[in-house]
């Protein structure tokens, strides 16, 4: 499978936080040829185990998507609903989306608002408020087995355009991509650590699969992946490959000077972003396990997040990978 078609079918797979069978499924058909073990944690963290030397390092990528859920539904099939992980009402306004009921059946509807000709010229203007919004469900003939604490997400379908993908999700399904691909790439060196992939769930509302697992392996090295935002501004743009978190109190001084000599020393194109406090991903509560574990932090730059037309350039998710793989083989050779 191609890294586009890999990226587009993560994407499109239906994952709200703490729900990410669906994800599984299509991880564990993209890596299982190139790991030796892969199994589900109790708290829903997947993970993928690829056997080599002593050394245990852990990649952490998370797969949840921010979602809605129904707190309400009235008896003209009109849905009230709760965000799970941090949605901006305004990119709700007029968006289809799909609803995951407890019956096991996948029900649509749309996120509805007052015509423009209907609104008060006073309040034309106004963004609404998760209060004033709304999921129409009565175009679906049995809307009544929708009920409260059904699971929802936008329905929008991931494309390519110019070695670009765009969709939902991609934050952070992205990255686990970039996981997949190094299980690929390790294949190419003789020397290898034991690699711990984990494609952590919950991360949107706290990280608490990346906390449970971390606590659990007992790496000698973790690195979390995550996206982060395009910005020229910020010398942080699509195309230019990894991007490295420097600085802060969340990164591991030694090991950051390792990678980073490594990427020069071979070639490697990254950038550089700078952590002066929380990170808020994963690797804030993966350097807390047990007595301390070691951490870094690789971004993948992206457009749009939290939105459903979420952009990542190809070539950066393919560079990621060659510099993690290279990195991890060097790691064995040298020490």
């Amino acid at each position: 499978m191609s890294v586009n078609q890999l990226l587009m079918d993560l994407s499109n797979s239906f994952g709200p936080v703490g729900y990410e069978d669906e994800v599984h499924g299509v991880i564990r058909e993209a890596i299982e040829p190139y790991v030796d073990d892969i199994y589900t944690d109790v708290i829903g963290n997947l993970i993928a185990v690829k056997r080599g030397s002593n050394r245990r390092i852990g990649l952490f990528t998370h797969i949840d998507e921010v979602s809605l859920v129904i707190s309400n539904i009235d008896d003209r099939g009109f849905a009230r609903f709760e965000m799970l992980g941090g949605v901006d009402p305004k990119i709700l306004i007029s968006q289809r989306v799909k609803i995951r009921c407890r019956d096991g059946k996948e029900r649509r509807g749309v996120i509805g608002m007052l015509a423009p000709h209907l609104q008060k010229q006073s309040s034309r203007g106004d963004v609404p408020s998760f209060d004033e919004l709304f999921i129409d469900t009565s175009m679906n003939p049995d809307f009544e087995k929708i009920d409260i604490g059904d699971l929802v997400v936008v329905d929008f379908e991931a494309f390519e355009m110019n070695g670009k993908i765009s969709g939902k999700s991609l934050d952070d399904r992205a990255c686990a991509a970039i996981s997949i691909e190094v299980a690929k790439e390790m294949a190419k060196y003789v020397n290898c650590p034991t690699l711990y992939f984990v494609f952590t769930t919950r991360e949107e509302v706290g990280a608490m699969g990346a906390k449970a697992a971390a606590e659990e392996l007992a790496l000698e090295l973790g690195v979390a992946m995550d996206v982060t935002h395009h910005s020229k501004e910020d010398n942080i743009e699509l195309g230019k490959g990894p991007v490295l978190t420097v600085g802060g109190p969340n990164i591991h001084k030694e090991y950051f000077r390792k990678i980073e000599d490594y990427a020069k020393d071979h070639g490697h194109s990254f950038q550089y972003d700078y952590g002066p406090g929380h990170t808020g991903t994963d690797a804030d509560v993966v350097q807390l396990a047990g007595s301390g574990t070691p951490t870094l932090l690789l971004s993948l730059p992206q457009m749009f997040m939290h939105t459903p037309v979420e952009v990542v350039q190809v070539s950066d998710v393919v560079n990621s990978a060659r510099l993690l793989s290279g990195f991890f083989s060097f790691l064995e050779e040298v020490e």
